[in-house]
């Protein structure tokens, strides 16, 4: 499941990920919220957050993602991923490995200094 919401700023999209995640969530939210943002910005910077209830993603989601990544290639600046590191590590990095931008993971105790590196980009507006 996604919870998808505005970011600290305008150009930031807030996703937070628990339970398990289909390819209706990526469909019916995550695609709509990424074109609505990337109508007002040329480039939209992620905030992926992965609940302790999170529980898996089919493989119609991860397709989905996949190809979400290579269509929107250049739309993305950057995407921090917060998640139980000791336990969803090596989950989170192989996600990050499909994304076509620089990808940060941070554990939960990190937020600010994800949101330290989330920041440290240029920033376009259409």
């Amino acid at each position: 499941m996604l919870t998808i919401s505005p970011g600290y700023a305008d150009d930031i999209l807030t996703i937070v990920v628990s339970g398990r995640v289909s390819h209706q969530d990526i469909a019916s939210q995550l695609i709509p919220a990424i074109e609505a943002k990337l109508q007002d910005h040329a480039c939209i910077r992620l905030w992926y957050e992965f609940s302790p209830e999170f529980v898996g993603i089919s493989v119609g989601a991860l397709w989905d993602d996949a190809w979400l990544s290579l269509f929107h290639l250049s739309d993305f600046a950057r995407v921090v991923m917060i998640a139980d590191t000791e336990s969803m590590g090596p989950m989170v990095n192989a996600l990050a490995l499909i994304l076509p931008c620089p990808v940060k993971v941070f554990s939960v105790s990190e937020r600010q200094q994800a949101q330290i590196w989330l920041d440290q980009v240029e920033v376009v507006e259409v």
